[in-house]
Formats: structure tokens, C-alpha cells, sequence
């Protein structure tokens, strides 16, 4: 019997094929007519997944919103240089006492009011001070009264009591006068007999006697107009001493007496005046026409020389103190029209001007301050923060809608467009304006952007382009 020997894929075919007499080529046909059907459902179920996914790719492509676009776009702006810092008055005062230890009796203005140069603000206690310049006035009194004394002492009684010695001096003056040319007269009489006598006493006409009688007479004579010489000199004293006191009674009191008396008035003087300034320094007056700004006063304080008890704006005038960069302050220039917004103003807007560059940069800080003029009764007030807008220019710059940038946490995005998938752009914005805002970094020209739904998307969102 002849014996066949098979590969050994062949040596693995059941025993039962062998046993029916089986055909081999039929055992292959069938086998690989089930590899094929294999293959076939395999390439089926592949089509059926392709399919699905197909079906969700498809799904997942399809647009949440349709948006409109525009291009990135770069035009001649007006370059505008921030600016912040505080509302204070352009030329503040500062309104206290210059007296200390004085209760504050009233405060007649609040903070706001409107106020005029000299208008009464405060009022001190002054009553001690009254009391005081009252007492001054009295002894001003009797000093002025003291000086009338000592320049005229006399009284007019006493002057026409010395005018009447002075009278009387002069008719004793004129006796004694009378007297002596009486005495010089027999004194020329009784020499003129001695003569004689003594030539008729040689002639022995007559006795030695009688002329020694003659004699003695002409000697009485003689000692008479020496006393009546006397006489009329005391009666001259008496008469000059008479004029004199007359003189200085008319005259006044002595010149250094009239000059201490007028010392004392003036003394007086000075006291009461020190005393009205002191009573003037209770009144507490507004020093300018301007705007009560702060009241740091109240009734029963105690006024302390040098302490603050009002601050004022000068004319009402405010002025905001903005801070500018050190590298932008050459760009700042006297009369540049400044937009001015502040919290208090709301979405409102005012126009001020720069005034004032100050020359002094802050070596700390680098910043300098500009001073720029507010609008009177604009509604702001000293000590609000706000921000100022300096237009410094026109450059050519990237802008975008501003609806296209998406503000949140101080952080700006903008969705540029990729066929139909937009990507979120974050990007540093440097001005803006009702309709547009500036870009200085993050876009390019010719960009497409997303304007309207905006708001809406988020990075990787697909979308649809409104035609």
C-alpha cells in the first residue's frame, strides 16, 4: 500500500475529512470562502464607525453663533496721554486763629458755602478780652487829663492871683523909684547947704556948730538914697520874681514832667491797641473771596495759634494735579485742551486746559506733575481722584470697533477669525473712543476680527460669518 505524506498545514485537516474522502481543494475553497466573509464584515463595521465619527466631526464643526467681522485697521488717531491724580484748589488757604486759648463761640459757614472776602467765619470767646480794654480806656483817660495838667498846672484863678503880684510889684517898683529921687533930691539939697554953710563959717559969718549940723545933715541925706537905692533894687527882685512866676504859670508845667505824662498816654495807648488787634484776632474772617472746602473747627475747641480751622479755594478755582511720566513730560505743553472723567462726574466728560508744567521731576517715582485747569461748577470736588486726557497728536495707529475687544479684570481680548474658527487674542490696548479703540500690541494689520458676538465666544469656538 502505498503510504502519501502531507505538508504539515495539510496534516492538521480533521480526520473526518480524510474518513468522508473529503476533497481537499473543496476543504480550501470552503475555508477561504470564510476568511473571506471575515474580511468582508470587518470592511463593514469600518464603513459603520467611519460613519459615526464622520457624523460627529460633522456635529462638532457645526457653528454657535454667527458673528460679523472686520479687518484689523490702521489710520491716523489722535494720540491721547493719560494722566491721573487729585482735584485740589488752584490756590488753597488755609483760615485759623493767631490768638491761643480762646473757646470757639460759634462757626457760622459749612463746608461748600460760597464765602466773601472779609465775611465772618468763627467767632472766639473775647469777653476777658473786653474787660480788659475797658480798664485801658479808663486810665487812657486820666493820662490824657494828667498830660493837660502838667502842660498848664495853673489854674486861671492862680494865674490872675500872680498877674495881680506882678501889679503890685511893679506900683511898689515905681514908690521906691519916687522914693530914691526924693532922697538924691535932699541928699543934692543938703550938700548944696554944706557948702555954703562952711564958706560962711570961714567968713566966721556963722558958728562951727551950725555948719557941723549941715554937715551931718548932708551924711543922713546921703545914707537915705542909699537905703532908698536898696529899696528900689529889692522892689526890682521882688517885681522880676513876680514876672517869672507869672511866666511859668503861663508857660505850663515843667517840659520833662509834660514829656513823661505824654509817655504814660501813649503807653496806654499801645495796651489798647493790642488789645483791639487781640479782640479783631476772635473775629475769624475769610481772607479771599472763594469756596469753604473743609471745616476743622468746632463749638468749644480751644483756638490754637497756627491750627488749620478752614480750608479755602481761592475764587472757587479747582485745578487737577496730574502725574506724568518723566518720558512723557516733554510732550506736555501749556494750553493743551485736556478731557477730564471722574467717578463723581458719572459717564460725563469735561474740558480743562494745562496750565502749569511743574519743573521738578520725582527722583523716586520718575513722575512729574501737571497742573491743569478745571471749569468752575463742573461738579467735581477737592480731592476726587480723576484722569485726564491729553491730546498730544496724530500717529498712524491699529484700531479695532470697540465692541470687538472684551474687557474683563483689567485684561482686554479680542477673537480673531480662522476660517471659520476664532482664537482668543489678549491685547494691550492705549486709547479709546466711542467708536474705536486703539491696539498697540497683540493684533496686525488686515486681522480679521469678530465685532458683533464678541461677548459670547470662547477660544476654539467655531462660527459663522454674516454675509
Amino acid at each position: 500500500m502505498k503510504t502519501t505524506i502531507l505538508p504539515p498545514q495539510i496534516s492538521n485537516i480533521p480526520e473526518s475529512a480524510n474518513i468522508l474522502n473529503f476533497p481537499i481543494w473543496r476543504y480550501w475553497l470552503v475555508r477561504g470562502g470564510i476568511a473571506l466573509l471575515a474580511i468582508l464584515a470587518m470592511l463593514a463595521l469600518s464603513a459603520i464607525l467611519f460613519a459615526q465619527k464622520k457624523a460627529i466631526v460633522q456635529n462638532t464643526h457645526s457653528p454657535v453663533l454667527t458673528v460679523t467681522t472686520q479687518p484689523v485697521v490702521a489710520k491716523l488717531v489722535d494720540r491721547i496721554l493719560s494722566a491721573h491724580g487729585s482735584i485740589t484748589a488752584w490756590d488753597p488757604a488755609s483760615v485759623g486763629a493767631t490768638a491761643s486759648g480762646l473757646e470757639v463761640r460759634s462757626v457760622l459757614v459749612e463746608e461748600g458755602l460760597l464765602v466773601k472776602k472779609g465775611q465772618l467765619l468763627a467767632l472766639l470767646d473775647s469777653d476777658q478780652l473786653q474787660a480788659q480794654i475797658e480798664s485801658e480806656r479808663a486810665k487812657l483817660a486820666a493820662s490824657v487829663s494828667n498830660v493837660d495838667k502838667s502842660i498848664q498846672p495853673n489854674r486861671p484863678e492862680d494865674i490872675n492871683g500872680l498877674a495881680a503880684a506882678v501889679s503890685q510889684a511893679e506900683a511898689n517898683v515905681g514908690d521906691q523909684e519916687a522914693g530914691l529921687i526924693q532922697a538924691r533930691a535932699n541928699l543934692e539939697n543938703a550938700r548944696t547947704n554944706l557948702k555954703r554953710y562952711e564958706y560962711l563959717r570961714s567968713e566966721g559969718a556963722v558958728s562951727a556948730q551950725e555948719a557941723e549940723t549941715r554937715q551931718t545933715n548932708a551924711q543922713v541925706c546921703e545914707a537915705a538914697v542909699s537905703a532908698a537905692e536898696k529899696r528900689v533894687q529889692a522892689a526890682m527882685f521882688a517885681l522880676k520874681q513876680a514876672q517869672e512866676r507869672l511866666s511859668m504859670a503861663k508857660i505850663g508845667g515843667r517840659k520833662e514832667d509834660i514829656e513823661i505824662a505824654r509817655a504814660n498816654v501813649a503807653e496806654i495807648k499801645g495796651n489798647i491797641r493790642r488789645l483791639q488787634t487781640q479782640i479783631d484776632q476772635t473775629l475769624i474772617k475769610a481772607p479771599i473771596d472763594g469756596l469753604i472746602t473743609r471745616r476743622d473747627v468746632h463749638i468749644g475747641d480751644m483756638a490754637t495759634a497756627g491750627k488749620t480751622m478752614f480750608l479755602m479755594a481761592r475764587d472757587n478755582r479747582l485745578e487737577l494735579r496730574a502725574q506724568v511720566p518723566e518720558r512723557d513730560l516733554s510732550l506736555v505743553k501749556p494750553g493743551q485742551k485736556v478731557s477730564i472723567e471722574s467717578s463723581l462726574l458719572g459717564k460725563e466728560k469735561i474740558q480743562g486746559s494745562v496750565r502749569e508744567i511743574s519743573p521738578l521731576v520725582d527722583s523716586d517715582t520718575r513722575l512729574a506733575t501737571v497742573r491743569i485747569d478745571v471749569p468752575a461748577n463742573c461738579g467735581l470736588k477737592p480731592g476726587v481722584y480723576a484722569e485726564g486726557h491729553i491730546n498730544i497728536g496724530r500717529d498712524l495707529a491699529l484700531t479695532v470697533p470697540s465692541q470687538a475687544v472684551i474687557s474683563r479684570d483689567e485684561k482686554h481680548t479680542v477673537f480673531v477669525l480662522h476660517h471659520d474658527q476664532v482664537e482668543s487674542r489678549p491685547v494691550i490696548i492705549s486709547n479709546r473712543d466711542s467708536n474705536f479703540i486703539q491696539i498697540s500690541s497683540g493684533l496686525q494689520n488686515n486681522e480679521q476680527i469678530v465685532v458683533d458676538g464678541a461677548g459670547f465666544l470662547k477660544d476654539g469656538d467655531y462660527v459663522a460669518v454674516a454675509r
